[in-house]
């Protein structure tokens, strides 16, 4: 158990319990964690904006646009090109410092089938949290945590934050954006444009990071499934192309 700690010493204590969960799950010693990773094409985090200016049907459009987007017949041939080495695929819900929930955990997907069963697992999740901040920064810090605690490693790292405004909250965006960036990972932006129609270049401008990141606006809630099937299929590219 010492070895599981030592090796979270970088996660928040919740994130860090809720790996350690994991590890008990799939059987694996704590302490081989970070040795016994799994070599796959991308890793990817998909992070929902859970804080209070998203309602409850707003929420509920977020994940039913995921849903939506697994089943879709083009990202399940994306996901089908990546073989032999498939994409990781997490999702977590974040919302003011402290309060990052992991939906999903990280999940291997190889097949249309592996998507089409991904999105019916997102499909079901709920909301754990209602929180008071907007803080991109800590759904960026937390995700680039659950990536470097996964049993995964992923030859491009992606984080995907989807959100309806501006940071609004404590640690530093700037900072967590940049940590995120040295370890190598790739953030790209999905901003949701209803209540503030400028959010797209508050996006470019201080959440985006990395080599080809890039925005992909939603008008509205009710465009979200439009959008991140769009950015889906941009972030499921073969790493060849």
């Amino acid at each position: 158990m010492a070895a599981f700690w030592r090796a979270a010493a970088g996660l928040s204590r919740a994130m860090a319990s809720q790996w350690l969960i994991a590890v008990l799950l799939t059987g694996l010693p704590a302490g081989s964690v970070q040795a016994q990773t799994t070599p796959v094409a991308i890793e990817l985090v998909l992070a929902l904006d859970a804080s209070a200016s998203v309602d409850k049907q707003e929420f509920a459009l977020q994940v039913e646009g995921l849903a939506a987007a697994f089943r879709d017949p083009d990202v399940q041939r994306a996901v089908e090109d990546l073989q032999p080495l498939g994409v990781a695929i997490a999702v977590v819900q974040w919302g003011a410092p402290g309060e990052t929930q992991v939906v999903l955990p990280f999940t291997q997907l190889n097949s249309g089938r592996d998507s089409k069963a991904f999105g019916f697992r997102m499909s079901l999740i709920h909301r754990f949290i209602w929180a008071s901040v907007t803080s991109i920064a800590t759904g960026i810090h937390d995700s680039a945590d659950l990536i470097a605690g996964s049993a995964f490693d992923g030859q491009r790292k992606v984080i995907d934050v989807a959100g309806d405004g501006e940071d609004n909250g404590t640690p530093s965006l700037e900072a967590a954006r940049q940590s995120a960036h040295a370890a190598g990972i790739v953030i790209n932006g999905l901003p949701i444009l209803s209540d503030s129609p400028d959010l797209a270049d508050y996006y470019k401008a201080h959440v985006i990071v990395g080599p080809d990141s890039f925005v992909e606006p939603a008008r509205d809630f009710d465009d979200y499934a439009r959008a991140i099937r769009a950015k889906l299929l941009k972030e499921l590219r073969p790493l060849a192309s």
